[in-house]
């Protein structure tokens, strides 16, 4: 028995010393300091990919100009064109709609790729939100450690669907609740096909303490951000 233990040891590597950042609120107003996290860790282990979860652009051309200079290999993920519920009403989301036409080329031009396609949790077998489909349940089960860390996950899979990203490696994906970015992990990526397999969340750089439970058009006391930057940019 003991020659046996001794075949399975696995040979100890020193820990990571890793931090955690425990946001006391969710939603945009995180934006910022998420970005700053996620350009530190990306340099610590050295990660050349971060996946940015963007519905209107601002949250993209944010990161561009915290990632500036640093080498790193931006992803922006969209959502495909919609809207989507706001206090003031509903606000197109989709950065290749008409409304960012000019935000887009900014990214563009800057090297930033944009993939922009169906939702791997919300496929076409997903009729409504209240019919449990396999995605519908795994949508759910992500939604326990916060709406950011659930497209964290989403958005590192379809960025690396669509070629963006080489499955297997460790890449930087984050998430946000209602607007902006809240939640960053470090994740071992692969195609949607391959999720119970070969997926992994390595580590939690950042993610709200709390959740929002109420519904989009009126965010509890859990989210703090600015919707108005939002409705500005669509009156220009």
């Amino acid at each position: 028995m003991k020659d046996s233990e001794d075949i399975r040891k696995i040979p100890e590597s020193p820990d990571l010393q890793t931090g955690i950042t425990y946001f006391r609120y969710s939603g945009e107003a995180n934006t910022a300091n998420l970005l700053k996290l996620s350009r530190q860790r990306a340099i610590e282990r050295g990660i050349r990919d971060i996946v940015i979860a963007s519905e209107t652009g601002l949250s993209a051309l944010k990161a561009l100009e915290i990632y500036r200079g640093s080498g790193l290999k931006i992803t922006v993920v969209t959502h495909y064109p919609s809207t989507t519920a706001s206090p003031k009403g509903r606000i197109p989301i989709g950065i290749n709609t008409e409304e960012y036409e000019g935000t887009r080329k900014i990214l563009e031009k800057e090297g930033v790729a944009i993939v922009q396609g169906t939702r791997p949790f919300v496929p076409p077998s997903r009729i409504d939100w209240t019919v449990n489909t396999m995605e519908g349940m795994i949508d759910s089960t992500l939604e326990l450690f916060g709406s950011g860390t659930k497209i964290a996950i989403e958005t590192a899979i379809m960025a690396t669907d669509a070629g963006k990203i080489q499955p297997g490696i460790e890449i930087i994906s984050t998430g946000g609740t209602l607007r902006g970015l809240d939640t960053a992990l470090v994740v071992k990526t692969c195609f949607s096909h391959e999720f119970f397999r070969e997926f992994e969340v390595r580590e939690i750089i950042a993610k709200p303490r709390y959740l929002v439970h109420e519904d989009y058009q009126y965010p509890d006391r859990n989210w703090k951000g600015d919707f108005e930057k939002y409705y500005e940019r669509l009156k220009k």
